[in-house]
């Protein structure tokens, strides 16, 4: 179960960037990534060469609240709708280009050094897509990050070599990697109904292909989160719940609750207007070029006819398809049962003000409580953790690997499946509680021996150590 290749995996970096972006500095450890790299260049015990396969989420398109200008020479020609310069440039492949451009230039040239060292001495880089960085669904951001990489190159390396060796060894698969026997890699938003898209491998708008359709996740982040993240950046990164932000924001910063509100509903008035099934003709068109996709990666990687197929049968039906699920995710249902009671405790409280009043005041004291509990419950579910384990198990019948490796959820662990295979997240590098996880797995191969650990790089120490739960 070797094609010559020992294999590094991680997922979900998120790596920030922008001139004028006050995250962007928030998710960043080139330092950390280059010594782990360093470190599997120089020690390994197999003569193999590496395949690094970054599992989805690497860069975050969806964060960059730089102003757009027409100056830009990667934008020049394009135009810019009133919307843009308020919530950052859309999603056509000039204007992502742009924005990945931005984002590795301006924060992370350290990363690109270190990937174009560890391409240059024979290893190889495959790139899959996440929910945050679909817009690499374009050729023309993929051709670019090519580029910024050789334009990243050692010294000892001149920039046609390095070109030559990353046109070769940077890879960017639609969907998925697959080795056979050993391994299938994925990010996993698919299976998440909150991150999914309709049509994977074209995820193009129906009716307006030249824009990325973005799930209700992502749309949130660029009409709410970013925002918010304007007011205050720290606060919105560092607290972890719906729950503690209220709390922060009754404490001391009540007096953003107005403006907070105002987003929030201008957030809703635009998800809406995106929600709800496509036209039939134009939807026909994207899908018809998905299908077309889907029987090409079955050729790609040797499949059954039909295979890729079964794999997109089992992702989730995103919520923007259907408005009712749009409206419950933005807990419309709960702001509007809210409200009633606010009303209706009022009004009891100034017809009927001795203990009536006092008793209806109590009641609707407790359901706002209910209502609070049951919109955290909905928020801690989001992630859909526990489907992306069930969908390991169908995806190791399917493709007969030894381990099946995702994303997304940013829980890292190992599991066991029934028919003998392994369900291993590789979680995220992004911090936690002030510190960073810097989760991975490996597979190494030494003759006949085969060492697979999922692993936690020590920034401190500059070395790996097995990873504890």
């Amino acid at each position: 179960m070797t094609d010559g290749f020992n294999y590094l995996v991680v997922s979900d970096l998120h790596l920030r960037g922008g001139f004028h972006n006050p995250t962007e500095g928030l998710y960043h450890f080139d330092e950390e990534f280059a010594d782990f790299l360093r470190y599997y260049r120089v020690h390994h015990a197999s003569t193999h060469p590496w395949r690094l396969v970054i599992g989805g989420d690497l860069v975050e398109f969806l964060y960059i609240t730089d102003v757009p200008s027409t100056d830009e020479p990667l934008l020049r020609g394009a135009t810019f709708r009133a919307s843009e310069y308020r919530y950052g440039a859309g999603s056509d492949a000039q204007k992502s280009r742009w924005k990945l451009d931005i984002i590795l230039r301006s924060s992370h040239p350290q990363l690109l050094l270190a990937l174009a060292r560890f391409v240059a001495e024979g290893n190889e880089i495959i790139i899959l897509r996440g929910n945050h960085d679909i817009e690499l669904f374009w050729p023309e951001a993929q051709d670019h990050f090519r580029r910024l990489i050789a334009e990243h190159h050692p010294a000892d390396v001149s920039y046609m070599q390095m070109k030559a060796a990353v046109a070769e060894r940077v890879q960017f698969p639609q969907w998925f990697w697959y080795t056979p026997g050993l391994l299938y890699v994925e990010h996993g938003s698919q299976y998440d109904p909150f991150c999914a898209t309709q049509h994977m491998l074209c995820p193009v708008v129906p009716g307006n292909p030249r824009s990325v359709q973005h799930s209700i996740a992502e749309l949130s982040i660029r009409y709410f989160t970013n925002q918010v993240k304007l007011i205050n950046a720290l606060a919105s990164e560092n607290i972890m719940s719906v729950s503690e932000y209220l709390g922060w924001l009754l404490r001391s910063n009540w007096r953003l609750v107005p403006r907070l509100v105002r987003l929030y509903g201008a957030m809703v008035r635009r998800i809406l207007a995106k929600s709800g099934r496509p036209d039939p003709q134009a939807e026909r068109v994207v899908r018809e070029e998905h299908e077309r996709r889907m029987a090409a990666v079955d050729e790609r990687f040797g499949l059954a006819p039909g295979t890729a197929a079964a794999v997109d049968a089992m992702h989730a039906t995103p919520v923007m398809r259907r408005r009712l699920a749009t409206a419950s995710f933005l807990a419309l249902d709960l702001v509007a049962i809210g409200a009633l009671l606010a009303v209706a405790t009022t009004v009891i409280l100034i017809w009927y003000p001795a203990r009536v009043g006092l008793l209806a005041f109590v009641a609707a004291a407790v359901a706002l409580g209910l209502i609070a509990y049951l919109g955290s419950l909905r928020v801690r579910g989001l992630t859909g953790a526990a489907r992306l384990r069930q969908t390991a198990e169908r995806l190791a019948q399917l493709f007969k690997v030894r381990y099946v490796l995702l994303g997304h959820s940013h829980r890292a662990g190992i599991w066991p499946l029934s028919n003998g295979s392994t369900y291993v997240n590789v979680g995220t590098w992004v911090p936690a509680g002030g510190e960073a996880y810097f989760v991975y797995f490996s597979v190494e191969h030494d003759g006949a021996q085969q060492d697979s650990r999922l692993w936690r790089w020590n920034r401190q120490k500059r070395v790996p150590e097995p990873f504890q739960p």
